[in-house]
């Protein structure tokens, strides 16, 4: 009996590791992704594209491993993890992880008027102001989109990504 629940318990977790792998591996791609489907101001051209990532380290170990010499236009990319909100400074894109997204006022507030594509990861966040969330639907894990939270920060995004959207605003 002993050994019985020993086992199932091992097969729950490898189940339960192997989901929250794959939601990192979607949420690492897609962003990557994204960048082929919004445009952002040509003044941003010669620095650096830098998408921050907030919360979820396992999401910033898979991009950072994608991005690697990897560029947006003549741009190289480069992921950064924060701390936390605080340690906000200009960049193009900004992931809020589940746990991070109590702080999107303070995120949406030290941002400002810059040229960043806002993701998070939780319902109600694009209520809250971003543009992009992570939301899981009968046990997959989709995206919605906010075209008016992504536009307002400069950004143009395309028809296609719209229709990729789980749901689009």
């Amino acid at each position: 009996m002993k050994k019985s629940f020993i086992l199932i318990i091992f097969f729950l977790l490898t189940f339960v590791i192997k989901s929250y792998t794959q939601e990192e591996s979607f949420i690492a791609i897609s962003m990557y992704n994204f960048t082929r489907y919004v445009d952002w101001p040509l003044d941003d051209a010669s620095s650096d594209f830098i998408i921050d990532i907030i919360g979820h380290k396992s999401v910033y170990e898979k991009l950072k491993e994608m991005t690697n010499d990897r560029k947006v236009g003549n741009r190289r990319m480069v992921v950064r993890y924060l701390d936390g909100v605080s340690s906000i400074t200009k960049s193009d894109m900004l992931f809020l992880g589940f746990w991070q997204s109590k702080d999107m006022a303070k995120a949406l507030a030290k941002m400002g008027n810059a040229h960043t594509l806002i993701i998070a990861e939780k319902d109600g966040m694009i209520d809250a102001g971003a543009g992009i969330n992570f939301v899981i639907r009968n046990n997959t894990i989709k995206f919605e989109l906010k075209r008016n939270n992504i536009l307002k920060y400069g950004l143009k995004v395309t028809e296609e990504l719209s229709s990729l959207a789980y749901k689009s605003y």
